[in-house]
């Protein structure tokens, strides 16, 4: 019988080595010492958060989702260990901080007024210093500044809440704003098919995204302004918030946080399987001239 990866032989009484159960257990339960400290601050800011009743803070109120922005800002630090990184959209600021951690030089940004925004007051708005700018599209920085532009979960809603176009016009400004060579990276970018998303739309159980992608239409717009895609994947076959779930159950799912994320990357590179996961996760680069 097989059963997660692991051939079992009954007879035995044993394991048979699996490839698959090595990477599984790894992933699940060796994070390093900087990642562990990383998701004890983030869960004490998440309670923090609740009791201050925060709207729109489902994301980071999970383990299992606080565990897949360390992933993610994971990820971004083996493709540019230092440099200067825009963070386009930074919301509560959880990538700021997480990629900080990670050596290099973040530049917060998101729209608002600077004179009226007022910070929450919860752990990581404490050392968050924010440029704001109330343009939908235009970015208040020179050409060729950063090393690399952040979007996570920002892209999708540019046309939702300003008008359509706008889009890629902010793609035009994150191409200008990027050095020649220097990086884009876009998580958490809905797609086209998402099994969740067509669920929750056709039971009405709650927010959907009106705008997401097929691999296709996003790589054209890509190119279009500049950038030749070097990575595209999947992610979210599995469930991360579970947001209209109860809260208890929610508790309950996330204490298998590590071995869900586990099992996602891998029934996420699954060909066909895979068209059904909830995101896009793509590396771009900026084409030189």
């Amino acid at each position: 019988m097989c059963t997660g990866g692991r051939t079992l032989n009954h007879s035995a009484g044993t394991a048979a080595f699996s490839p698959w159960l090595v990477i599984w257990e790894y992933l699940a339960m060796n994070p390093s010492q900087a990642s562990r400290d990383d998701f004890e601050f983030l869960l004490e800011n998440a309670r923090v958060g609740r009791s201050l009743g925060l709207t729109h803070f489902s994301h980071l109120d999970q383990p299992i989702g606080i565990r897949s922005y360390i992933r993610i800002a994971d990820d971004i630090a083996r493709q540019i260990p230092s440099g200067d990184v825009l963070d386009w959209g930074c919301g509560y600021g959880q990538m700021t901080y997480l990629l900080k951690r990670r050596g290099l030089r973040v530049t917060s940004y998101d729209i608002g007024d600077s004179d009226k925004t007022v910070l929450h007051d919860i752990p990581l708005s404490h050392d968050l210093d924010v440029v704001y700018a109330t343009h939908p599209t235009d970015l208040p920085f020179p050409s060729g500044t950063f090393d690399a532009v952040l979007s996570c979960g920002v892209l999708e809603h540019v046309d939702e809440f300003s008008r359509p176009g706008n889009e890629r016009k902010s793609l035009d400004e994150i191409a200008r704003v990027v050095r020649p060579g220097g990086h884009l990276f876009i998580y958490q970018l809905p797609q086209l098919h998402a099994w969740q998303e067509a669920l929750v739309r056709r039971l009405h159980l709650g927010y959907s995204h009106p705008r997401r992608y097929s691999a296709a239409e996003v790589s054209r717009m890509l190119q279009h302004a500049g950038f030749s895609v070097q990575g595209m994947r999947r992610a979210n076959l599995v469930p991360k918030n579970l947001t209209v779930m109860p809260r208890r159950v929610r508790i309950a799912y996330s204490r298998f946080g590590r071995r869900l994320l586990a099992l996602d990357g891998m029934l996420c590179k699954i060909p066909v399987l895979n068209r059904l996961a909830g995101v896009f996760e793509i590396t771009a680069r900026r084409r030189v001239k």
